[in-house]
């Protein structure tokens, strides 16, 4: 990930600011309780020593009706209190999911092939429930601190500024651990976040590729990576944990320090008649009310550092560029025409894949492009659907620069079948249909009998309401990849890219789908990308790649007279089939 440009608070100041409202309501909730809280210490004192003095009956009882009055509207404030600040961190998640998905949409693939999809899930989940914890409940309760302890050192001074003064020595020892603990809190969590993601990626790897691993026999040799992350992530919890458990009695030791000096210094004021009973006990209630919020301090440090570091790592991945954005206007889609000129690309900007790249595509033509494997075919169709950053003036689309194209018109122009196809864990017909909304059951059949699926979807348990599974799992390759053909075919676009998506059928059903396609791309521009050169001799032109550059071009009649490469391949590929016609 690359260097920050915002700060981790920035992320957390745009949204909580969103819920300024609640939150702000939420804190007048919170100031109300803590002060009803701080009201009950000074009656308690006053019914103690009113029990040490002739007293009526009316006046303990009223004292004690305010103590009970008191305690029920503080019940009902902090219902309102934890009601209004929990829900609204809740709320402030799902503000950020909403964000972190719709970004994570609008970033370019290359951000994808660089990124492990197992960390991208930790920090949508595991992150996100740390950084509401963080808005909600330690946010909830330093605000409770911030009011209930100048509230309560008030009374106390009130009281008596001298056990006030001995009540707060440990208190600047209390604030030092608390630092550097602190501190050592968030790197180590920082740790158990990046080991998280660890396993998450590595499950997740392993759940796709479940069939090799399963036929390789590397079950074990898989479990015992797990083994070692899940052993590194116990670890790295155990050192944050080794740090609260030590935080925790070491704040509790501190209170109860001051408490004590209180309990010796009071106890002799009241034997030398300095003082009242009621007053030391009202006293020592508010050194108890300073305890709990010095104690919770440890957690809500924890929980702070943890959210701060979750914020650091989402804030990591929204700082990545999206996408160039565009309008928003209506556009007409394009009519086809396809003009590229010298264009010469390359992944790591050191070694193109592609070299001075020109050929011209006109509305309704099709463009078959060949070669070996590795020779760039993907990577062109992958530059010419907008995937990649493309220099200017290489690429043209009805004459105009494709940097200059708005994307969502430039894709919604383009019916793209890439080499690995992608399936939904959805029904047939929703798989079918994800390219056009709102398609009718007609469509989606017509759309199956030109991708030459629809008889076996006929032959399925449910036929197009059958649920494929994830990725596709319950369909063999094949039917994979004519599905997908069948999603392109239904859009309807005016460009129609096919990456060797027929390679995992065999050459009967390749050439009723080809036969198909030639029939639905009539006015249609669309390129071809195959290893199997019998299927596109129609093409209106044919480019022949190696190692990134046309070294061939022309009609299959014009290429095999010229008698190169493609001949050599195309009679290779010939004699191949005549062998496997004979077996």
């Amino acid at each position: 990930m690359p260097i920050l440009r915002h700060s981790s608070t920035a992320i957390l100041r745009s949204f909580i600011g969103k819920r300024w409202k609640s939150l702000l309501l939420g804190a007048v909730f919170v100031a109300a309780t803590n002060l009803l809280t701080v009201l009950i210490p000074s009656y308690v004192g006053r019914a103690i020593d009113l029990l040490q003095t002739p007293f009526s009956f009316g006046v303990l009882y009223r004292t004690v009706g305010a103590i009970l009055l008191i305690s029920a509207l503080q019940g009902v404030f902090r219902f309102c209190m934890r009601y209004i600040m929990i829900g609204a961190s809740w709320k402030v998640e799902n503000d950020l999911r909403l964000r972190l998905f719709d970004h994570l949409l609008k970033l370019p693939l290359p951000f994808y092939a660089t990124s492990r999809t197992g960390d991208l899930i930790a920090r949508f989940t595991n992150d996100l429930s740390a950084i509401r914890m963080m808005v909600g409940p330690a946010v909830m309760y330093s605000m409770n601190a911030a009011v209930l302890l100048p509230a309560a050192l008030f009374f106390m001074v009130s009281l008596d500024p001298e056990l006030t003064l001995y009540a707060l020595l440990p208190f600047p020892f209390l604030a030092l651990a608390i630092n550097r603990i602190g501190k050592r809190i968030h790197a180590r969590f920082l740790q158990v976040q990046e080991s998280y993601s660890d396993i998450s990626a590595h499950v997740q790897e392993n759940l796709n590729g479940i069939h090799v691993v399963k036929s390789y026999v590397l079950e074990p040799p898989e479990l015992d990576k797990l083994r070692n992350l899940s052993a590194r992530y116990v670890e790295n919890n155990s050192s944050v944990i080794r740090l609260q458990a030590f935080l925790w009695p070491l704040l509790d030791v501190f209170s109860s320090a001051g408490l004590i000096l209180v309990l010796w210094l009071g106890a002799r004021k009241v034997i030398a008649g300095e003082t009242s009973l009621g007053t030391i006990v009202a006293f020592l209630l508010y050194v108890g009310m300073l305890s709990w919020p010095s104690i919770s301090l440890g957690w809500v440090v924890a929980i702070f550092q943890r959210g701060m570091v979750s914020a650091r790592r989402i804030q990591e991945v929204l700082d990545q560029e999206e996408e160039r954005g565009d309008t928003g206007d209506e556009h007409p889609l394009l009519s086809g025409k396809i003009d590229v000129r010298d264009l010469t690309f390359a992944y790591d900007r050191i070694s193109p894949a592609l070299k001075d790249i020109t050929f011209s595509v006109n509305p309704g033509e099709t463009l078959a492009v060949v070669g070996r494997t590795g020779s760039g075919k993907s990577t062109l169709l992958g530059l010419l659907t907008g995937s990649y950053e493309i220099p200017r003036g290489t690429v043209f689309f009805d004459g105009v620069d494709v940097n200059d194209v708005p994307l969502s018109r430039l894709r919604a122009s383009i019916a793209y079948v890439p080499q690995e196809t992608f399936l939904f864990s959805e029904t047939v017909a929703e798989n079918i249909a994800f390219g056009r909304e709102g398609a009718d059951p007609e469509s989606i059949r017509r759309a199956a009998v030109l991708a030459a699926i629809d008889e076996e979807v006929a032959a399925y348990p449910g036929q197009y309401d059958a649920i494929l599974g994830e990725r596709g799992i319950t369909v063999s390759g094949g039917q994979r990849q004519r599905i997908a053909l069948a999603r392109a075919f239904i859009s309807d676009a005016p460009i129609l890219f096919l990456d060797d998506s027929l390679s995992s059928v065999d050459t009967v059903t390749e050439m009723t789908v080809l036969r198909n396609i030639r029939q639905t791309v009539h006015g249609k521009t669309a390129i071809i990308i195959t290893q199997r050169l019998g299927a596109i001799r129609t093409a209106d032109q044919i480019l022949y790649l190696r190692d990134g550059c046309i070294v061939e071009r022309g009609t299959h009649e014009e290429l095999m007279a010229l008698n190169g490469e493609y001949a050599a391949l195309y009679t290779e590929q010939e004699t191949i089939e005549a062998l496997n016609g004979n077996d």
